[in-house]
C-alpha cells in the first residue's frame, strides 16, 4: 500500500487545466504536468463546465484523481447566464425554470447525500433563494 503524502481538492475548467494556473497547488509535489495532462484528458468532454476533483499524492508522486460534478452555483449561473447572484435578498439575480432546477438535482444527485429527488430539487432550490435566484411557477 501506498503512502499518501496529500489530498486535497481542485476545481479546474474542464479539459483547461494548465500548470501556469495550478503551479502553486501542485509545484510543491512536482507533478504539476502530470495532473493536468491526466486531468484534461478526463474532462475533455466536460469543456466549460467547472470540474472539482479530489486528488490524492502519494509519496512516489503518483497520484489519483476522482472527479466530482460541477457546482450547483455554476449550473445555476450558466442556466441563467449570470456572472454572479445577488447579494441583496430584494433585488433578483433572475428567474429559473422548474425544469431546469430538476436537470441540475437529476445531475447532481450523485454526489448530493439525499436519497430522493424531491430532496436533491430542495437542495437547489435552497441554492437558488441564497443566490438571489428567483423560481418560476
Amino acid at each position: 500500500m501506498k503512502k499518501i503524502l496529500r489530498t486535497m481538492k481542485i476545481e479546474a475548467m474542464g479539459g483547461e487545466a494548465s500548470p501556469a494556473k495550478l503551479g502553486q497547488k501542485l509545484g510543491p509535489y512536482g507533478i504539476g504536468g502530470k495532473f493536468c495532462v491526466k486531468f484534461n484528458a478526463m474532462t475533455s468532454d466536460r469543456h466549460g463546465d467547472l470540474v472539482p476533483c479530489i486528488l490524492t499524492i502519494y509519496e512516489d508522486k503518483s497520484f489519483d484523481i476522482v472527479l466530482k460534478t460541477t457546482p450547483v452555483t455554476f449550473l445555476i449561473k450558466k442556466a441563467l447566464g449570470i456572472e454572479k447572484g445577488s447579494k441583496d435578498k430584494s433585488v433578483s439575480a433572475g428567474t429559473i425554470s422548474k425544469e431546469e432546477v430538476k436537470k441540475i438535482a437529476e445531475y447532481k444527485m450523485q454526489d448530493l447525500t439525499v436519497d430522493s429527488l424531491e430532496a436533491a430539487i430542495r437542495c437547489v432550490e435552497g441554492t437558488c433563494k441564497s443566490m438571489g435566484v428567483k423560481i418560476a411557477e
